[in-house]
């Protein structure tokens, strides 16, 4: 009887020893796992981030002093598996392997110049002919539409068919079948994509008019997950930007019939990354600036450039006239730069 009993109360013991275990690693498990199944909140870190290091001064050496703080401080954070400085872009990917690209964030409120309200979306001008020109004024909405006006007047003089498109009309709905004309121009801003973290760019970026939200993974899943679009920072607000990818997978070669493409943005023709899917689908020169550019310069070069090409000059005597275009972009190293036929004149 003794033994009976003596056995039961062993076997209760490595029961409740097995319970008790089983409990503790489950525990465990779940301590390892909480960090990635936790929804990481992407925007609250990026924002904490240009809070936290701040910026005194906004020249040249400011900027630069402020971006590798910045980078630094991501890289501090444990949510964060690498932050990549290249230029004044830097690629964010959080531990949860999706990525942000800051593509400004010394955007200051001031900036924003323009009542939202006071802005046309899409517009069509001239008649319809074989000469078309497609014009994107992402930033609209930022810095106004009196270059785009001026280009607009300019290309009808030469009996251009034109579509005038501005802020949240530039969706990527939009972009993926409507970009085939002679011209098209985009002013809006860009960024590098360093997918690997190795302070390399892999891939120039650019805004659209779309703001990302939380259903922009979803809606855009197949463009999400093979990298065709990715989400872009500039200031406070997030949006959408594609990657040459993007460009690669919706146009085939012949779409842009010898086109002219002008990116008036910063950084477009950093690198041939993005110049080189327009080309492989048939444009003929693709033009944008090699660095940082401030609004009112890259306004005021875009008006100036249209009007050379309209009196028969080539897109590299064009170039080489504008160089810099003034003094902050000489201070950043920008020059208006073109990749492909330098050769193209605009009829």
């Amino acid at each position: 009887m003794v033994n009976r009993q003596r056995k039961r109360v062993f076997g209760l013991l490595l029961l409740l020893c097995f319970i008790l275990s089983s409990a503790s690693v489950q525990t465990h498990l779940i301590q390892q796992q909480s960090p990635l199944s936790t929804s990481i909140p992407h925007d609250e870190i990026i924002h904490r981030g240009i809070l936290d290091v701040g910026i005194e001064q906004q020249d040249s050496q400011g900027r630069s002093s402020f971006l590798s703080k910045l980078e630094r401080w991501y890289n501090s954070h444990p949510l964060i598996e690498f932050a990549s400085l290249v230029g004044t872009s830097i690629t964010v990917k959080f531990i949860d392997g999706s990525y942000t690209i800051i593509m400004d964030p010394l955007q200051r409120k001031n900036e924003y110049i323009i009542d939202p309200a006071s802005s046309f979306l899409h517009e069509r001008y001239g008649i319809v002919n074989d000469k078309s020109a497609v014009l994107l004024n992402i930033a609209e909405y930022m810095y106004g539409h009196r270059q785009c006006k001026n280009i607009i007047t300019t290309l009808l003089r030469h009996e251009y068919s034109i579509e005038y498109l501005a802020n949240e009309a530039v969706d990527l709905s939009y972009l993926r079948h409507n970009l085939s004309a002679d011209v098209i121009y985009m002013n809006t801003h860009a960024g590098y994509f360093d997918v690997d973290g190795d302070h390399q760019a892999d891939a120039v970026v650019i805004a659209t008019g779309e703001f990302w939200t939380n259903e922009t993974e979803q809606k855009y899943a197949f463009d999400y997950q093979n990298k065709l679009i990715v989400k872009g920072m500039v200031g406070n607000q997030g949006i959408v930007a594609f990657t040459p990818a993007f460009i690669d997978y919706y146009y085939a070669p012949g779409d842009f019939p010898d086109s002219l493409v002008y990116m008036a943005t910063c950084l477009a023709a950093y690198d041939a990354s993005m110049a080189q899917e327009f080309l492989d689908a048939g444009a003929s020169v693709y033009v944008g600036w090699s660095q940082n550019t401030v609004f009112w310069t890259n306004s005021k070069t875009s008006v100036n450039a249209f009007r050379l090409l309209a009196n028969g000059l080539a897109v590299q005597q064009v170039c080489r006239l504008i160089g810099s275009g003034g003094f902050y972009n000489w201070l950043f190293h920008s020059k208006l730069m073109y990749y492909g036929d330098g050769e193209h004149r605009i009829p």
